[in-house]
């Protein structure tokens, strides 16, 4: 489902390439940390355990070749600051051992295309990408519904109609 929502970017888009690559791990309830996870412009990278009845409480990643900008939803808490970084550099969501679920992500790189996907209680993986351009926000997850992120997929594309 996605989640139309307006995301102001702290981040300045400068001289900077496209994005070319995207790295993530997720904290999931009662497992950990998920070893990073990343990929190159054209392959998906997903973390987190898929049907597995557990939920994400944090999420780390980091976008090549581009700023980043994500702000997350958290249970009980709703909808968390925005964070942004520049290109390569980490960025965290969530609470980390606290129980609390992430329940979305919004995000945006400044220059190129990012893609998201999630796994939702109940739902399973959205049947679509969603995908913005050039700091376009796109959203994963659900609001309001009280259902866990189970696992999320990234993608960097070379252009929109790639993905």
């Amino acid at each position: 489902m996605a989640l139309a929502l307006a995301m102001t970017s702290s981040a300045s888009a400068g001289t900077e390439a496209a994005a070319n690559r995207v790295c993530a791990k997720v904290y999931v309830t009662g497992s950990g940390w998920t070893a990073e996870q990343c990929a190159n412009a054209g392959q998906s990278v997903s973390v987190g355990a898929a049907g597995g009845g557990r939920a994400i409480e944090a999420v780390q990643m980091a976008v090549a070749g581009s700023s980043l900008c994500v702000t997350g939803y958290r249970q009980g808490s709703g909808w968390g600051s925005e964070k942004c970084a520049a290109s390569g550099t980490r960025i965290t969501l969530g609470s980390a051992g606290s129980g609390l679920r992430l329940e979305a992500l919004v995000f945006a790189v400044q220059t190129g295309t990012m893609c998201g996907n999630s796994y939702v209680q109940g739902v399973g993986w959205n049947p679509i990408w969603y995908c913005g351009v050039d700091g376009e926000t796109n959203g994963i997850g659900t609001t309001g519904q009280n259902k866990r992120m189970e696992a999320v997929s990234f993608l960097i594309c070379r252009s929109v109609e790639n993905c």
